[in-house]
């Protein structure tokens, strides 16, 4: 009895650490502002037609979202970049409020959105604080440059 029981723990045991969860950059912002994402599964977005960069200024308080080409934005309009104010940060998500954003919390304040990395940086989406649980929307992936001819 006692030798399937330990035969047991070890054939279990091993199956649930062959797939550990992928690690985080170590500065979620640096790893942001040295990749270009783009949606993975919307038309004329992807990272060959028209991906985005993210950067930050120095002091890391104002984040600019830029698309290659023109998009269209959450209004319907025509747009190429979108500016936030970062408010807080943590080693996988950061907290920011988009400049001039006219969606409304339930309470009737602007809503607030968290960038979440996922998949250990290989992607990002979005959450916003008035959400619960916390969900994952929006999802953009990191482009790679393309693979060698040789």
């Amino acid at each position: 009895m006692r030798r399937t029981f330990a035969l047991l723990v070890c054939l279990a045991t091993p199956a649930a650490s062959q797939t550990p969860e992928p690690s985080l950059p170590r500065d979620i912002f640096a790893h942001l502002a040295a990749n270009t994402w783009a949606f993975p599964n919307v038309d004329q977005m992807h990272c060959d037609e028209n991906p985005h960069s993210v950067t930050f200024d120095a002091a890391r308080e104002t984040s600019w979202f830029d698309w290659r080409g023109p998009m269209i934005n959450y209004l319907g309009e025509t747009d190429q970049q979108g500016v936030y104010d970062v408010l807080e940060s943590d080693e996988g998500s950061i907290t920011m409020l988009l400049h001039g954003e006219q969606r409304r919390t339930d309470a009737g304040e602007p809503v607030v959105w968290i960038l979440r990395l996922i998949d250990g940086g290989e992607a990002y989406c979005w959450d916003r604080t008035d959400w619960d649980p916390p969900r994952c929307t929006h999802v953009h992936v990191r482009c790679h440059g393309p693979a060698p001819i040789s």
